[in-house]
């Protein structure tokens, strides 16, 4: 066995005899040893160098063997990020996304297999160049956006490494998140919007989907709209929920996550509120409230009598589905690329066209922050918002009506 001698008390340097890799050994301020590897003995100094620097800087230098990127994220989702969402500390839809990040941009590949105290910043910037140019299911690269949020992940996920006394020195936070903006999608046309708009008429959805062109809610906040939260003699409906589906625990059978769906407090004030309809929308959901009555009394079974869109048995939609039937439809009329949430896009356009201000439009849409609002700030009081509706109103019937 090779050794090279150090000063007193600073450890030792050797070449293991069993595998030929070099060991360098750091006493600690609690007097245990830390011992670090390396190829050639050069590469054993400059960690145990980097070992004393963070012990002089007094942070945290943890013991045992440390994990490889991929075992400490599959136990951080399992064990922190489980732990944060049972004390209520953090949203389930956030878990599931960060689970999806880390499945999908980071443990099948290279930077996985890094132990999380040898990353370095050149590692995660060659990740990142890579996920850039990896070609997603749908055929395109993934976009600046996606990979960013996969890097906010890994940042997060380190963050807690280092709280947690496992990490000296999070280096994630040194790489600046790749910039860029994905192509926006080419909003649909008026003329197909005419088309898609004819195939409503006879479609099972076509409330669901009037209400999302109306008033411009999020998908999951239209399938949680409720009946005890809708005034239709005021003309008013208050959205506080959402529903979303996340990805529960892995079947041991087929490996696969089981999703469910889940029922959330929209995040923000000004996603609660309370909005005015159009008087075509009010007449329409009458219709449908009458009908969805007359299911439930000749159904065996109805799940939740106060959600306005529901199955043949009361249970709340599937995103999914309603995402399948709407491209169902837009098939039907011969129209291609036009997404589901281009309507909320369509309902602030149309409501712009017809003479709402942007501050109208911004109280209609719920934005916190608006780019092309001057005063984000300013109330927009029950007449503006009124008078927002009343302009959809004769949008809607200039459209065809219902």
């Amino acid at each position: 066995m090779t050794t090279s001698r150090l000063p007193k008390g600073e450890g030792s340097v050797y070449q293991r005899q069993s595998d030929g890799k070099w060991c360098a050994s750091v006493t600690l301020p609690s007097g245990r040893r830390k011992v670090v590897y390396g190829a050639t003995e050069r590469e054993a100094m400059q960690k145990r160098r980097k070992l004393l620097d963070e012990i002089e800087q007094g942070r945290p230098v943890p013991l045992g063997r440390t994990p490889t990127l991929a075992a400490y994220l599959t136990q951080w989702l399992d064990a922190r990020i489980a732990g944060d969402v049972e004390a209520g500390h953090l949203d389930e839809t956030t878990a599931d996304s960060y689970r999806q990040m880390v499945e999908g941009h980071i443990l099948e590949t290279d930077i996985a297999k890094v132990k999380i105290n040898e990353l370095s910043t050149d590692d995660i910037r060659a990740w990142q160049r890579q996920r850039l140019k990896t070609t997603s299911k749908r055929g395109r690269p993934f976009s600046p956006r996606t990979v960013g949020m996969a890097q906010a992940t890994l940042r997060r996920a380190l963050n807690d490494a280092v709280a947690d006394r496992r990490l000296g020195e999070n280096v994630a936070k040194y790489v600046k998140l790749p910039k860029g903006q994905s192509k926006p999608a080419e909003p649909p046309t008026k003329d197909a919007l005419t088309k898609v708009y004819a195939e409503m008429v006879a479609d099972p959805l076509r409330v669901l989907w009037l209400t999302m062109l109306a008033f411009g809610p999020r998908r999951g906040e239209a399938l949680a709209m409720r009946w005890s939260l809708t005034d239709l003699d005021a003309g008013t409906t208050s959205l506080r929920t959402q529903i979303r589906r996340v990805r529960g625990e892995k079947d041991p059978e087929t490996g696969k996550r089981r999703g469910r769906l889940v029922e959330k407090d929209l995040k923000t004030a000004e996603s609660r509120a309370t909005l005015s309809l159009p008087p075509t929308l009010v007449d329409l959901l009458r219709q449908h409230r009458r009908h969805q009555v007359a299911d439930r009394l000749t159904a065996k079974v109805w799940a939740d009598p106060d959600l306005v869109f529901t199955t043949s048995i009361g249970t709340a939609l599937e995103p999914r589905n309603v995402n399948r039937a709407w491209s169902a439809l837009c098939a039907r009329a011969g129209v291609e690329g036009f997404r589901l949430h281009d309507l909320r896009h369509l309902a602030a356009s149309l409501a712009r066209e017809a003479g709402a201000d942007t501050k109208e439009v911004q109280a209609m849409l719920r934005h916190t922050r608006h780019s092309t609002t001057a005063d984000i700030y300013v109330h927009v009081f029950e007449e503006a918002r009124r008078g927002t509706a009343d302009r959809m109103d004769t949008v809607l019937r200039k459209l065809g009506g219902m």
